[in-house]
């Protein structure tokens, strides 16, 4: 597939393509906006874009707006005149109506599984940064729109990093997990208002949703303070951590990328 069109090549591959994909679309990364592909004029809102990599391509696993339908989502950035987009093909996953009930349930299960399995983090179960991107982000910004205070609150787990280079990466886990159990409890689980996600190495972040940052890290330092930070380096010695935090308001900012830049940068 080529990866730079004129506007009149771009029209005769989305022909191509809608022969064998259900949808074909053309986005606007950066505006979050679907473009018509014969103008390249904004048409619709889009949804969220997953993260890519090196070579510009991303996948994933969703539902048919929300009718238990599962379908693949394959991403692909391109130019067209020169313009960074990216092109989305939508395709069903194929279902065997041959299969007994048995069959399909677990087959419905696993999907199921793997769905909730790439949101979250394989090491502490809290979300990853690829679920905080790709799906809060969109509820935080239309509720910061609204007028709801909107923030984050960097947490770092001090000690991550000697653990890892001077006992073992089990030992830098094991403290991880438990910082993340004191940090989802003080969050809660009521996503409508605040999430808890591991970004990378010993870093996490909460987002807050209708209370500002500054007071859920006032909970979360309350919650650090009070709780045994402790965890286990072999079967026979124990440590403790400690947890830095810093606060960042949507408010402050008016964007996402700088709100967790700057709470990072206050860290």
């Amino acid at each position: 597939m080529k990866l730079e069109y004129t506007r009149e090549e771009l029209s005769a591959q989305v022909a191509a393509l809608e022969q064998l994909f259900d949808t074909v679309q053309i986005v606007d990364p950066y505006r979050g906006v679907l473009l018509d592909t014969a103008t390249m004029e904004p048409c619709g809102e889009s949804s969220p874009i997953p993260m890519l990599d090196e070579s510009g391509r991303g996948m994933q696993l969703g539902q048919v707006n929300g009718n238990g339908r599962d379908e693949v989502r394959l991403y692909q950035s391109i130019q067209v005149d020169g313009r960074p987009c990216v092109l989305v093909l939508y395709y069903p996953v194929p279902q065997d109506s041959s299969a007994s009930a048995g069959a399909r349930n677990s087959y419905d299960r696993a999907l199921a599984q793997y769905r909730e399995d790439m949101r979250r983090d394989y090491v502490t179960g809290a979300y990853n940064s690829r679920y905080i991107q790709e799906e809060y982000r969109s509820y935080a910004e239309k509720q910061a729109m609204q007028g709801q205070p909107v923030g984050a609150v960097m947490l770092r787990v001090n000690e991550y990093w000697n653990l890892r280079n001077q006992e073992s990466v089990q030992a830098a886990e094991c403290c991880l997990n438990t910082a993340a159990g004191i940090l989802q409890l003080a969050v809660g689980t009521d996503h409508d208002h605040a999430v808890l996600a591991r970004l990378e190495d010993g870093l996490f972040v909460a987002i807050t949703v209708g209370m500002p940052a500054a007071q859920l890290k006032k909970s979360l330092d309350a919650a650090l303070e009070s709780s045994r930070r402790v965890f286990s380096i072999t079967l026979a010695r124990r440590g403790t951590f400690t947890v830095s935090t810093a606060s960042a308001e949507w408010g402050e900012t008016s964007s996402w990328e700088m709100m967790l830049a700057l709470a990072q940068q206050r860290l």
